[in-house]
């Protein structure tokens, strides 16, 4: 029967960004984890599609930027702190989709729009993808003896997000954001100081090559997490 191998235990390496956060974190109670924040942005999830369908969306915006802080903290603290664990890695990027959803989902409630639709599904469809191959990957990891009923040996070599997803990450930020806090279908007054723009240019509009963006980061970051699973023989 063949066995299946998994990561070596994660170090932290502490960033230069990380710093941001030295002092806040040196404040937070030492039972408060990384893991807890990953969490309760999970959490978060819920009443930001609540927000959006009833049609509070600023007040869904400033939840769903908090969340976008929280990760970035989240991240900082198990860094600095050295709590960074093999559920941390799963959980992390399991609440960045949850989040994302959300707003998301909001959207094609509210916003009647084909062609943000044709862009959207495609995006949670990547999303829903790469959380089963952080899944599947966890599980390498979690449960290696389990996994033996698949008669293959499997070794991950790299765990966590990627540069392309963390791109995708950020773009989307950027994107919900502005969709949230402002209203997409109103008319920018950008063509009276342009006059080669539209008259009827609108942030809806403005989003469409960043959601194309999005889709394409997303498909790179598949295709890096897949890459980074490799069969052994």
């Amino acid at each position: 029967m063949n066995e299946v191998s998994g990561v070596a235990k994660a170090v932290a390496q502490v960033k230069k960004r990380d710093h941001i956060w030295t002092h806040l974190i040196k404040i937070l109670p030492k039972k408060l984890t990384p893991n807890h924040l990953s969490g309760f942005r999970l959490i978060l999830a819920i009443p930001i599609i609540v927000l959006i369908i009833v049609h509070y969306n600023k007040t869904a915006g400033g939840l769903f930027l908090f969340a976008a802080v929280l990760d970035w903290l989240d991240g900082s603290m198990a860094r600095i702190r050295n709590q960074i664990t093999k559920f941390g890695a799963f959980l992390d990027p399991a609440a960045d989709k949850a989040v994302n959803f959300a707003a998301f989902l909001g959207f094609l409630y509210t916003i009647k729009s084909d062609y943000y639709l044709y862009l959207v599904i495609p995006i949670i469809g990547i999303d829903l993808l790469l959380f089963l191959i952080a899944t599947f990957k966890y599980s390498i990891v979690r449960w290696p003896h389990q996994l033996k009923l698949l008669h293959r040996k499997f070794e991950i070599k790299t765990n966590g997000a990627n540069k392309f997803g963390k791109i995708k990450m950020v773009l989307q930020v950027i994107v919900l954001s502005f969709l949230l806090i402002f209203d997409p279908t109103t008319s920018f007054t950008l063509h009276a100081k342009y006059i080669h723009l539209p008259h009827h240019l609108t942030l809806l509009d403005l989003s469409f090559p960043l959601l194309i963006a999005c889709l394409i980061f997303g498909l790179l970051s598949v295709k890096g997490h897949l890459r980074a699973i490799k069969i052994l023989p």
